[in-house]
Protein backbone atom coordinates (compact mmCIF):
# COMPACT_ATOMS: atom_id res chain seq x y z
CA UNK A 1 0.00 0.00 0.00
CA UNK A 2 1.76 3.09 -0.76
CA UNK A 3 1.23 6.43 1.55
CA UNK A 4 -1.51 8.14 -0.36
CA UNK A 5 -3.37 5.02 -0.17
CA UNK A 6 -2.81 5.08 4.02
CA UNK A 7 -3.31 8.45 4.57
CA UNK A 8 -6.70 8.04 2.74
CA UNK A 9 -7.50 4.79 4.88
CA UNK A 10 -6.15 7.22 7.82
CA UNK A 11 -8.43 10.10 6.59
CA UNK A 12 -12.02 7.48 6.38
CA UNK A 13 -11.12 6.09 9.27
CA UNK A 14 -10.70 9.55 11.17
CA UNK A 15 -14.06 10.63 9.89
CA UNK A 16 -15.91 7.48 10.95
CA UNK A 17 -14.90 8.21 14.21
CA UNK A 18 -16.37 11.70 13.78
CA UNK A 19 -19.82 10.88 12.31
CA UNK A 20 -20.10 8.34 15.34
CA UNK A 21 -19.71 10.75 17.82
CA UNK A 22 -21.98 12.80 15.99
CA UNK A 23 -24.64 10.16 15.50
CA UNK A 24 -25.14 9.58 19.47
CA UNK A 25 -25.48 13.17 19.16
CA UNK A 26 -28.16 13.20 17.30
CA UNK A 27 -31.32 12.51 20.04
CA UNK A 28 -33.70 9.50 20.27
CA UNK A 29 -36.57 11.86 19.51
CA UNK A 30 -34.87 13.52 16.22
CA UNK A 31 -33.84 9.68 15.04
CA UNK A 32 -37.42 8.24 15.81
CA UNK A 33 -39.11 11.22 14.05
CA UNK A 34 -36.46 11.05 10.98
CA UNK A 35 -36.71 7.61 10.97
CA UNK A 36 -40.84 7.65 10.30
CA UNK A 37 -39.68 9.96 7.84
CA UNK A 38 -37.28 7.97 5.85
CA UNK A 39 -39.44 4.83 5.88
CA UNK A 40 -42.29 7.20 4.32
CA UNK A 41 -39.98 8.36 1.86
CA UNK A 42 -39.24 5.24 0.80
CA UNK A 43 -42.27 3.79 1.11
CA UNK A 44 -43.32 6.29 -1.73
CA UNK A 45 -40.55 5.41 -4.56
CA UNK A 46 -41.30 4.01 -7.58
CA UNK A 47 -38.31 1.40 -6.86
CA UNK A 48 -40.11 0.18 -3.69
CA UNK A 49 -43.37 -0.11 -4.76
CA UNK A 50 -42.49 -1.73 -7.89
CA UNK A 51 -40.10 -4.44 -5.88
CA UNK A 52 -40.77 -8.60 -5.37
CA UNK A 53 -37.25 -9.30 -4.00
CA UNK A 54 -35.58 -7.08 -1.28
CA UNK A 55 -32.15 -7.12 0.31
CA UNK A 56 -32.53 -5.49 3.17
CA UNK A 57 -29.56 -4.93 6.02
CA UNK A 58 -30.77 -5.21 10.00
CA UNK A 59 -30.04 -2.17 12.06
CA UNK A 60 -28.27 -1.42 14.59
CA UNK A 61 -29.47 0.82 17.66
CA UNK A 62 -27.92 3.58 15.98
CA UNK A 63 -28.62 2.91 12.31
CA UNK A 64 -31.63 4.02 10.65
CA UNK A 65 -34.47 1.63 11.59
CA UNK A 66 -35.03 -1.18 9.21
CA UNK A 67 -37.30 -3.49 11.32
CA UNK A 68 -40.37 -1.66 10.11
CA UNK A 69 -39.29 -1.58 6.77
CA UNK A 70 -38.71 -5.42 7.13
CA UNK A 71 -41.96 -6.19 8.59
CA UNK A 72 -44.19 -3.95 5.83
CA UNK A 73 -42.45 -5.30 3.16
CA UNK A 74 -43.12 -8.78 4.15
CA UNK A 75 -46.51 -7.90 5.32
CA UNK A 76 -46.63 -6.55 1.39
CA UNK A 77 -45.87 -10.17 -0.16
CA UNK A 78 -42.51 -8.75 -1.13
CA UNK A 79 -39.24 -11.85 -0.43
CA UNK A 80 -37.60 -9.98 1.72
CA UNK A 81 -33.48 -11.24 2.55
CA UNK A 82 -31.10 -9.69 5.11
CA UNK A 83 -26.87 -10.35 5.47
CA UNK A 84 -25.26 -12.84 6.89
CA UNK A 85 -21.35 -11.78 7.64
CA UNK A 86 -18.59 -14.53 7.47
CA UNK A 87 -15.58 -14.14 9.67
CA UNK A 88 -13.35 -13.75 6.24
CA UNK A 89 -14.85 -10.48 5.14
CA UNK A 90 -17.73 -11.72 3.08
CA UNK A 91 -21.16 -11.85 3.88
CA UNK A 92 -24.18 -13.71 1.78
CA UNK A 93 -27.83 -12.93 2.19
CA UNK A 94 -30.91 -15.63 3.29
CA UNK A 95 -34.33 -14.85 2.75
CA UNK A 96 -37.01 -14.49 6.03
CA UNK A 97 -40.20 -15.00 6.56
CA UNK A 98 -40.75 -12.94 9.54
CA UNK A 99 -38.39 -11.06 12.36
CA UNK A 100 -38.37 -14.46 14.33
CA UNK A 101 -36.27 -15.67 11.41
CA UNK A 102 -33.27 -13.52 13.08
CA UNK A 103 -30.97 -14.08 15.99
CA UNK A 104 -27.87 -12.19 17.48
CA UNK A 105 -24.39 -13.40 15.19
CA UNK A 106 -21.23 -11.60 14.11
CA UNK A 107 -20.05 -8.99 15.63
CA UNK A 108 -23.66 -8.95 17.87
CA UNK A 109 -25.72 -8.13 14.74
CA UNK A 110 -29.32 -9.79 13.60
CA UNK A 111 -28.89 -12.42 11.18
CA UNK A 112 -30.93 -14.99 9.81
CA UNK A 113 -31.17 -18.48 11.72
CA UNK A 114 -29.69 -21.44 9.97
CA UNK A 115 -32.91 -22.78 8.95
CA UNK A 116 -33.10 -19.83 6.73
CA UNK A 117 -32.63 -20.08 2.41
CA UNK A 118 -29.45 -18.56 0.62
CA UNK A 119 -30.36 -16.29 -2.10
CA UNK A 120 -28.69 -15.55 -4.88
CA UNK A 121 -27.31 -11.79 -5.10
CA UNK A 122 -28.31 -11.30 -8.51
CA UNK A 123 -32.34 -11.57 -7.71
CA UNK A 124 -32.63 -8.62 -6.23
CA UNK A 125 -34.98 -5.77 -7.56
CA UNK A 126 -33.87 -3.46 -4.51
CA UNK A 127 -30.90 -3.45 -2.21
CA UNK A 128 -31.13 -1.13 0.71
CA UNK A 129 -27.88 -0.28 2.31
CA UNK A 130 -26.51 1.03 5.24
CA UNK A 131 -24.02 3.78 6.25
CA UNK A 132 -22.35 6.06 8.86
CA UNK A 133 -22.42 9.03 6.14
CA UNK A 134 -22.89 9.33 2.61
CA UNK A 135 -23.17 12.00 -0.37
CA UNK A 136 -25.74 13.74 -2.28
CA UNK A 137 -23.78 11.77 -5.16
CA UNK A 138 -24.51 8.55 -3.27
CA UNK A 139 -20.69 7.45 -2.01
CA UNK A 140 -21.02 5.36 1.03
CA UNK A 141 -18.89 5.35 4.33
CA UNK A 142 -19.43 2.46 5.81
CA UNK A 143 -17.83 0.96 8.99
CA UNK A 144 -14.81 -0.06 7.33
CA UNK A 145 -14.95 -4.07 7.03
CA UNK A 146 -15.70 -3.78 3.43
CA UNK A 147 -18.53 -6.19 3.39
CA UNK A 148 -21.07 -4.25 1.33
CA UNK A 149 -18.00 -2.98 -1.42
CA UNK A 150 -17.34 -7.01 -2.00
CA UNK A 151 -21.68 -7.80 -2.13
CA UNK A 152 -22.94 -4.69 -3.73
CA UNK A 153 -20.76 -5.81 -7.25
CA UNK A 154 -22.90 -9.74 -7.23
CA UNK A 155 -26.26 -7.58 -6.74
CA UNK A 156 -28.63 -6.50 -9.96
CA UNK A 157 -30.86 -4.78 -7.49
CA UNK A 158 -31.66 -1.04 -7.48
CA UNK A 159 -29.04 0.48 -4.77
CA UNK A 160 -30.61 2.76 -2.09
CA UNK A 161 -28.64 4.60 1.00
CA UNK A 162 -30.55 5.21 4.07
CA UNK A 163 -28.82 8.68 6.16
CA UNK A 164 -30.35 10.81 8.88
CA UNK A 165 -30.12 14.58 6.81
CA UNK A 166 -27.77 15.75 9.71
CA UNK A 167 -25.12 13.04 8.96
CA UNK A 168 -24.95 13.55 5.38
CA UNK A 169 -21.69 15.36 4.21
CA UNK A 170 -20.32 17.36 0.65
CA UNK A 171 -17.41 15.23 0.73
CA UNK A 172 -15.91 11.79 1.66
CA UNK A 173 -12.65 10.36 0.85
CA UNK A 174 -13.34 7.69 -1.54
CA UNK A 175 -10.59 4.51 -2.73
CA UNK A 176 -10.90 2.51 -5.71
CA UNK A 177 -13.24 -0.30 -4.59
CA UNK A 178 -15.66 2.15 -2.86
CA UNK A 179 -19.77 1.94 -3.73
CA UNK A 180 -21.86 4.26 -5.21
CA UNK A 181 -25.95 3.97 -4.94
CA UNK A 182 -28.52 4.42 -7.32
CA UNK A 183 -31.02 7.23 -4.20
CA UNK A 184 -30.17 8.63 -0.89
CA UNK A 185 -33.33 8.63 1.04
CA UNK A 186 -33.55 11.58 3.92
CA UNK A 187 -35.98 12.54 6.52
CA UNK A 188 -36.39 15.69 4.19
CA UNK A 189 -34.99 14.34 0.43
CA UNK A 190 -34.96 11.75 -1.70
CA UNK A 191 -32.22 11.73 -3.96
CA UNK A 192 -31.16 10.14 -7.77
CA UNK A 193 -27.68 10.18 -7.41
Amino acid sequence: MDASQEDLRAAKQALRSQIKRERKELGSWYCTQADQLIFSNLKSTKEYKKSKRIFCYVSLEEEVDTRRIIREALGEGKRVSVPRCKKDGQMEAYEIKSLQDLEEGFHGISEPKPHCIQTDPGQFDLCIVPCLSCTEEGLRLGYGGGYYDRYLPKTSGFRILLCREMLVYQCIPAEKHDCFMDMVITEKRIIFC
